[in-house]
């Protein structure tokens, strides 16, 4: 058996199921309990350890997948010390506790020991072998982490910015998630903006049917204008909301805006399909189905007329209970899809075990489809896993007519992005999909 946790939990829903390994759930309750033991002028080290994005990665059968992970685990376990505990942290990520250290000097060398040990091919199953990409993350306790999750949260955002950068590996820094001046003033504006201030609003981008042309659907999509007048990226906006603790208040306004912009599109006979995103953590909030179908029911929408998006990077600390959630959603009669497929490392083994209907393909392998064929391969690849399991594909970032034609020949089912249309509020939304359809 591989390195374990101490702390003795054994609940099935915080332990991967192919490797054995506790999942962070443990490894929380490990750091805490390892930091009240902690002596002066001693620290933690926590380095999270990523296996790179790669076309094989997608081309292999769920048996071989189980074997590739299973060997990395047990290289990540010969290769610590005893004292040292291994947890699974994501299909291909790892998180590794160092505990007792003396300084920083040995987590700067654990993560290059690690680098240097996936410098050769990794064996697998029968004759098979893997020349994989890596990137390590470190923090330490106390410097980069007031808390277990802070500590953990600051190791992968080191991995993060390793990723980024390709350095191999990288420390923490706070430089990596510095707030400035102008975050600052978002973070006074963001509460009276889901109170109704103007300027937070959900724009739609149409989705294409690849075979015909048609727009079969659309994605509600985060639009802010500040105060100052100055369009918030997505991305800031999010960051703003869990800095803030204000998800659920979020994504009670963001449900509210979309029902209400479906309801709009069925009395203007608009026959579309309306995508919704949602991460695992929000699925794990007890009102949400209730607050969806109350507000289904107040706007009289139907459950089949709106689809949830799910970011596959998201759903690893408490998979079971997530599927559980999708499983009651699928139910009632909703869609699902799994968006930004890819920069997650799911496998089809991954993916059977979730009732959704739908991949979407990330836009940053679409993007340079014309251009990479290291991208083709992995958007074959995710046809071919989606195909075979029933499942549309739909590719993200269309922005020319040569990826749009790459994309289908490829096989993907539908696509959206500024080729066809950029996201557009609703009432020029309505317009485009009468010209749309009238132009067809």
């Amino acid at each position: 058996m591989v390195a374990r946790s101490s702390t003795g939990l054994d609940d099935q829903r915080i332990v991967d199921h192919v490797t054995g390994l506790p999942r962070l759930p443990a490894a929380q309750a490990e750091i805490a309990q390892q930091a009240k033991r902690l002596a002066p002028q001693r620290c933690i080290g926590i380095i999270s350890f990523a296996i790179l994005p790669d076309p094989a990665l997608f081309r292999l059968a769920p048996e071989a997948d189980r074997s590739l992970r299973v060997e990395i685990t047990r290289q990540l376990a010969n290769a610590l010390r005893s004292q040292d505990r291994l947890y699974a942290a994501d299909h291909w990520e790892w998180l590794i506790i160092l505990p007792d250290l003396p300084s920083g000097a040995p987590l700067l060398l654990g993560m290059m020991k690690l680098e240097t040990l996936f410098a050769n091919p990794v064996p697998f199953g029968v004759d098979s072998f893997m020349m994989l990409r890596v990137a390590c993350g470190g923090a330490l306790l106390p410097d980069d982490g007031e808390d277990p999750r802070h500590l953990v949260q600051s190791s992968r955002i080191a991995c993060l910015s390793a990723k980024r950068n390709g350095s191999g590996h990288a420390t923490f820094d706070p430089a990596m998630e510095q707030i400035d001046k102008a975050q600052q003033q978002l973070l006074v504006e963001l509460p009276r903006a889901l109170a109704g201030a103007p300027g937070l609003s959900l724009y739609l981008q149409p989705q294409i049917d690849l075979a015909d042309g048609s727009c079969v659907g659309c994605e509600a999509l985060l639009r802010w204008q500040s105060e100052s007048g100055e369009q918030i990226p997505p991305d800031r906006t999010l960051a703003a909301v869990e800095h803030l603790g204000l998800r659920s208040t979020f994504n009670r306004w963001m449900l509210q805006q979309a029902i209400q912009n479906q309801h709009r599109l069925q009395a203007e006979n608009i026959a579309v399909i309306l995508s919704i995103n949602l991460s695992a953590n929000d699925l794990l909030d007890p009102e949400l189905l209730d607050l969806i179908t109350q507000t289904l029911a107040t706007w009289e929408v139907r459950p089949e007329s709106l689809l949830f998006e799910l970011t596959e990077t998201q759903m690893i600390e408490d998979t079971e209970q997530v599927i559980d959630v999708l499983r009651s959603m699928r139910n009632l009669g909703f869609q699902l899809s799994v968006d930004d497929f890819g920069t997650g490392y799911a496998s089809m083994s991954y993916l059977q075990r979730l009732p959704v209907q739908e991949v979407k393909i990330d836009q940053s392998f679409v993007r340079h489809a014309e251009t990479t064929e290291r991208d083709r391969e992995i958007i074959a690849s995710i046809v071919q896993l989606a195909h075979r399991l029933g499942m549309l594909v739909v590719a993200e970032g269309v922005e020319t007519a040569a990826t749009s034609a790459i994309v289908a020949r490829l096989g993907c089912d539908r696509a959206q992005g500024h080729l066809y249309a950029p996201a557009m509020p609703l009432e020029e939304f309505i317009l485009w999909w009468r010209s749309h359809a009238a132009h067809r």
